[in-house]
């Protein structure tokens, strides 16, 4: 049986630039005045272009810089190679991964962290990841539950609950997990850059033996706006870029999935020249055409977690789920789908 102590050490990695926002500064005052008391924060600054004095900015914002440690960089790593910088530079035997543009109640660690330690005991084990409910201030829940589809993932509408949940999913906004084995993941996969890393290192933990979950019943706020929720064409490339090369690189059937690919681009460019996306897109052919051979020879990654459900949720995003245009998606994708096992 697992022992615990009731407070162990937390190191919270936020990646940042310095442009201390309204978001950033209520980020930085929700960790700052959190009750657990055994936890520092590593903040790790990219984009460096002027000398700033961090210390004097956080004093003049009313801030306690006193559990504030931080990295100064000069390009941006991108989030996944932040944050594996700010959680090696950790002494602290468990790490959150965080945004820097979330917002949550005083109590927010210390229930993760006895979520984390029930959860350790139920289990007779600690290879935990446990991450709070993603809301934002719209009522809109951004995060609870997801399960990976068929060429992406989709959320599980569980918006009754309150309870802990299984997910197939730790959402990188933020989640709790022992430094050591995220490591021993070798953190994110920073090739990524930035979107779908999460995706990616929730498969590599499953595989690795860790259980994933989320308490509903703790909540946080992602401060983003209605404009902020929108695609532009960086968010598009990344996110699409990734997508393909992530569903690539799990599948042992590289070849047929690569041809379902090809089978769907002509959706995607209707989609991409009716959103001004299509220099994104051809961005994107020409990554994959660089990299194809590492990503067809590529097995380390590979496993079946992409072969159990064909739905196109989280994939077309812009079609309405309950529209005719989507069921006749969902059944093309279930053509594809039987094709691809046999």
């Amino acid at each position: 049986m697992q022992k615990f102590n009731s407070e162990p050490r937390i190191s919270i990695i936020i990646l940042t630039d310095y442009s201390f926002n309204k978001k950033f500064i209520k980020c930085l005052k929700t960790y700052t005045n959190q009750k657990y008391t055994n936890y520092d924060i590593i903040l790790v600054f990219f984009n460096k272009k002027r000398s700033i004095n961090i210390l004097e900015k956080l004093k003049f914002l009313d801030i306690n810089p006193k559990r504030i440690k931080f990295i100064e960089l000069y390009e941006n790593p991108g989030y996944a190679k932040g944050n594996n910088i700010g959680v090696k530079a950790s002494k602290s035997k468990y790490v959150l991964i965080s945004n820097p543009d979330v917002e949550g109640d005083e109590n927010l660690l210390k229930k993760l962290m006895q979520s984390f330690q029930y959860l350790a005991k139920y289990n007779n084990s600690d290879k935990i990841i446990i991450g709070p409910r993603i809301c934002n201030y719209n009522g809109i829940i951004e995060y609870s539950r997801r399960k990976i589809n068929f060429l992406g993932f989709s959320n599980i509408d569980i918006s009754k609950t309150n309870k802990i949940r299984r997910t197939m999913i730790s959402s990188g906004c933020a989640f709790l997990i022992k430094k050591k084995y995220f490591q021993e993941l070798n953190g994110f996969d920073e090739s990524y850059f930035m979107y779908k890393e999460d995706i990616d290192f929730s498969i590599r933990a499953a595989l690795f033996g860790m259980k994933q979950y989320i308490n509903n019943s703790i909540h946080l706020y992602h401060l983003r706006s209605d404009e902020e929720y929108k695609l532009n064409p960086f968010k598009y490339y990344f996110h699409e870029r990734n997508r393909i090369i992530m569903t690539i690189q799990h599948t042992s059937k590289k070849m047929k999935l690569l041809l379902i690919h090809l089978l769907f681009e002509p959706l995607h460019i209707i989609f991409t020249i009716k959103n001004h996306f299509l220099k994104e897109r051809i961005k994107i052919y020409k990554y994959l055409i660089q990299n194809l051979k590492n990503l067809i020879t590529e097995k380390q990654k590979e496993n079946n977690y992409f072969d159990r459900y064909y739905e196109m949720n989280g994939i077309f995003n812009e079609i309405d789920v309950n529209s005719i245009a989507f069921h006749l998606l969902n059944f093309f994708s279930k053509i594809l789908f039987y094709f691809y096992h046999h």
